[in-house]
């Protein structure tokens, strides 16, 4: 609706509009107008040229009541450029507008009047709600990345003459609700030439968005992805200045800064988080730069210089705090002190944070982070003065002492453009040690190609870097390698906070493949699996869990190849040894493993020529056994045991053969041997039970091996049986032994005897009798019985043992014995019955074996009742007291048992 007038006077045309008002989707407004046409050049149009009273000269004025932002483009003067009017288009994406003014006043040939004195041409209008991308998607190559627009803007909108300009804008950042525009200002200069975007903004919000909007833009590139895995808290403030020329975006420049007032950031999974980190950060197209950068970091303060290398003046290039990292496009240089404690805490170390339970006290230090292609470089060095480790050998220092370490971990050379796919980490700690892998980073862990450690080594000698594998050369006075097998021990690592975590410098699930495969050990003393050695050369080779080595020292020499234990079973030991030395400190740790970890007992193939156990030569000895359920306990609650195949121990003077098993005692209750409700409890109470035999050739050199010389002379025979007690293997436990064994031995003679086990046999030895003998037997008894043989059967309940039917033959005598022995203690409580020589009727006695079922007193009752003048010159002792000191008592003779039971049967 309007009121018109217009005037025609000869070639000139006046119009006047007055009281416009007008509506449509777009807008809604009122406007007065006045236009009219231009003044003819002197001399009139020109024929064939337009008409140069046109366009006109035009006043309007107006106001709009309300508009949508996002129709702006549609309203544009089309003497603007299209890409001036297509930025517009794809720039204000909506928008509510209120309080619009208009004007344009001038020759229109001449708008947008960049020449103030030519006209005025002026739109201004308040924006609510509005979206502003102040690089369009439509202006970016397809492969870029987006710029974050902006969202809930409000503020200014004005097109004054040939510039566009966004005054006092406040809003958020798409995407990122957290940052909040608390100032910006958006400006075209020139929209008719080489248009050109300024953005001033103003930002505060939370760290980790502001990271999120460098990584999510062209920044994440400009920075070189430095970013990339970056986690932060807090918030920070952020001054931000684009320009962006529409026509080649490629020339963008960015400038502005970052104030950290005192944050926590990790800058990759695998470094350190900083903490209380302060400082300014300035950046531009070209990267960024550290200014004044301090916190905390690894339980001490720290110092931060750096970014990315393009930006870094030429001096600060050279600053010391670690490699310059040359191909890296970010180098960030530290300067601090790390204590034990903030070494612990740092899980996301994998390895190294578990040497911190192993150190005490702080220490200074310099390092480098560079970042090229996402990838992470680290540099770091220190004397470790001020911290003190407990580490093995040669790793022990105090806290006074200095032993510079470096740590390195670079990226190798890669083609232009291309992403390194293999990197290379070195550690040297002074002169002690150098360790050194190649590993492939293309995968989500880091995976090692091939590695050297040389270890104490003398000058001159190396550990080169072979083509696959790790090789290690070591040569130590000291090797515990029990001891740092509890240091890279993964299992009581605490699960990782996240299953996505990327990869660390050494992660706890890859330990494996840096150990070596293929080793030279020298060392005075080396420790494994709970023994020590002496004068140690070893060459030896690894295949997956799978140890070999040829071993030569003190206590052993020969061929070992042992399997650790995985989730599929406890391992494997095989060995085949020509000599082999346990003493009583290596016997008692082994006994210790056995007690309190019969799940990673490995099953054994062992063959040892000559064996020396706690000080006693055994021979020949073989083992086989295995660990049966051991893979199945935890999942399927199978029965543990640990179950021993074969024992042959063969000497010259004997042969043990042997086989049995050790189980928890709940697991064969009511079978085999057994066990006594009075046995020693423990956590998990284990049963030793073994079946042997026992052939002797010589029972004298036999005891004489065994540190029991001069106990009897000569002897061959045989003992066999099974016993069972609680305890392991190779710890027999007296209080509750239990068993049956017979013995048959001929030929010997008992000698004096007294230590150990020796005075039981001197008990038997019977040399204290003579003096209680009616008859003169003091050549049979007084220097030790000579037997014919020693046989009986004996039987042992809780380390008590029994018997009712032991014989012996001599020349003149025969001795028949009953009664009980307690082995723990060395008493005995026994019958001994001196048959004497006189006829062959004492000949047919010995002759029998006495059945243990009758027992002694039956057998000599029925005996006697045949040959009574045999009973007549028999004699009866009873023994009583300690091995060491027995008290011997005769007997007088009396009917014995079983005597009435003969005569009622008619036996004669």
């Amino acid at each position: 609706a309007a009121d018109a007038q217009w005037k025609l006077t000869g070639p000139k045309v006046d119009v006047q509009l007055r009281n416009v008002a007008f509506a449509n989707a777009d807008a809604q407004g009122t406007a007065q107008a006045g236009w009219h046409t231009a003044d003819a050049p002197a001399g009139g149009a020109v024929a064939g040229t337009s008409d140069s009273r046109f366009p006109g000269v035009l006043d309007l004025q107006g106001v709009l009541s309300r508009g949508d932002g996002s129709k702006v483009h549609r309203y544009l003067p089309l003497v603007l450029p299209d890409a001036v009017r297509h930025y517009v288009r794809d720039a204000v994406a909506q928008g509510a507008l209120s309080d619009v003014k208009f004007k344009v006043k001038g020759n229109l040939k001449d708008l947008p009047f960049a020449d103030p004195k030519l006209g005025e041409f002026r739109v201004s209008a308040r924006v609510a709600k509005g979206a502003y991308a102040y690089v369009p998607r439509s202006t970016q190559p397809p492969q870029a990345s987006a710029w974050p627009a902006l969202s809930e803007v409000s503020g200014e909108l004005v097109f004054d003459r040939a510039s566009l300009q966004v005054d006092g804008a406040t809003g958020r950042v798409a995407g990122l609700p957290g940052l909040q525009i608390v100032k910006a200002d958006a400006r075209i200069p020139d929209l008719m030439h080489s248009a050109t975007v300024q953005v001033n903004a103003e930002i505060k919000g939370p760290l980790s968005e502001a990271v999120g909007f460098v990584n999510g833009s062209p920044l994440g590139e400009m920075t070189g992805k430095a970013l990339a895995r970056t986690v932060a808290s807090g918030t920070a403030s952020y001054k931000v200045q684009l320009t962006l020329p529409l026509a080649a975006l490629d020339k963008t420049k960015v400038q502005g800064t970052v104030s950290v007032p005192g944050n926590d950031v990790q800058f990759t999974p695998d470094t350190p988080q900083f903490t209380r980190l302060k400082g300014v950060v300035n950046f531009s197209e070209n990267g960024f730069a550290i200014s004044g950068g301090q916190g905390r970091m690894l339980g001490g303060d720290i110092r931060l210089e750096g970014g990315t290398r393009a930006a870094l003046p030429a001096a600060g290039r050279s600053a010391a705090g670690g490699q310059d990292f040359a191909d890296a496009s970010v180098v960030i240089r530290a300067q601090g002190t790390i204590s034990a404690e903030g070494l612990r805490q740092a899980k996301e170390l994998g390895m190294a944070s578990r040497l911190g339970a192993h150190a005490s006290g702080a220490t200074a230090y310099t390092a480098s982070l560079g970042f090229r292609k996402g990838m992470t470089e680290i540099s770091v060095a220190s004397n470790l003065q001020g911290m003190a480790l407990s580490l093995p050998a040669p790793l022990t220092k105090s806290a006074e002492s200095t032993l510079p370490l470096r740590l390195d971990n670079t990226a190798l050379r890669a083609p232009v453009g291309v992403a390194p796919v293999q990197d290379q980490l070195l550690l040297t700690v002074g002169r002690l040690a150098s360790v050194q892998y190649v590993r492939d980073i293309s995968g989500a862990e880091p995976r090692v190609l091939r590695g050297a450690m040389a270890i104490g080594l003398e000058p001159g000698e190396s550990a080169p870097l072979p083509e696959s594998g790790v090789v290690a050369n070591i040569n130590l006075a000291r090797v515990d390698i029990d001891a740092w097998e509890k240091v890279l021990d993964t299992s009581r690592d605490p699960a990782p906070a996240t299953a996505t975590a990327p990869s660390q410098l050494i992660p706890a699930s890859a330990v494996l493949g840096y150990l070596p495969t293929s080793m030279a050990i020298r060392a005075k003393e080396l420790l494994i699996e709970g023994r020590t050695l002496h004068s140690v050369v070893l060459g030896g080779s690894r295949d997956g869990l799978t140890w070999r080595a040829n071993l030569d020292a003190t206590e052993l020499n020969g061929y070992v190849e042992f399997r650790q234990p995985s989730g599929a079973g406890a391992g494997r030991l095989y060995a085949r040894l020509s000599r082999l030395s346990l003493g009583q400190s290596t016997a008692r740790e082994v006994e210790a493993i056995l007690d309190e970890q019969p799940a990673n007992i490995p099953a054994l193939d062992i063959v040892v020529e000559d064996l020396e156990l706690r000080g006693k030569k055994l021979g020949r000895v073989e083992i086989e056994a295995i660990n049966r359920g051991a893979g199945t306990v935890a999942r399927e609650g199978g029965v543990r045991e640990w179950r021993l195949n074969k024992l042959n121990i063969i000497m010259p003077e004997a042969t043990l053969t042997a086989n049995g098993n050790w189980v928890a005692v709940n697991a064969q209750q009511g079978a085999g041997v057994a066990v006594s409700q009075g046995a020693r409890p423990g956590a998990e109470r284990r049963r030793t039970v073994m079946n042997f035999r026992l052939d002797i050739e010589d029972s004298g050199e036999l005891l004489r091996r065994f540190g029991m010389a001069d106990v009897i002379r000569r002897g061959k025979g045989r003992l066999e049986g099974q016993i069972a007690w609680i305890g392991s293997p190779l710890s027999l436990d007296y209080p509750s032994l239990n068993g049956q064994f017979n013995v048959n031995v001929a030929s010997g003679q008992f000698l004096k005897a007294d230590p150990g086990i020796a005075k039981l046999l001197g008990v038997l030895s019977l040399q204290a009798l003579p003096r209680r003998l009616t008859l003169d037997f003091r050549d049979v008894f007084s220097e030790g019985f000579s037997f014919d043989f020693v046989r009986g059967d004996v039987s042992i309940t809780q380390g008590l043992a029994f018997t009712n039917n032991l014989q012996m033959k001599g020349v003149n005598a025969a001795v028949l014995m009953e009664g009980t022995a307690d082995i723990a203690k060395e008493t005995q409580n026994l019958t001994v019955v001196v048959v004497p020589e006189i006829n062959a009727g004492t000949a047919s006695l010995i002759a029998t074996v006495i059945n243990p079922a009758i027992g002694l007193g039956t057998f000599l009752a029925q005996y006697f009742l045949r040959r009574p003048l045999i009973q007549a010159a028999t004699q009866e002792f009873h023994i009583d007291g300690t091995w060491a000191n027995p008290k011997i008592t005769k007997t007088e003779r009396r009917p014995l048992a079983g005597a009435k039971a003969s005569e009622d049967t008619g036996e004669k």
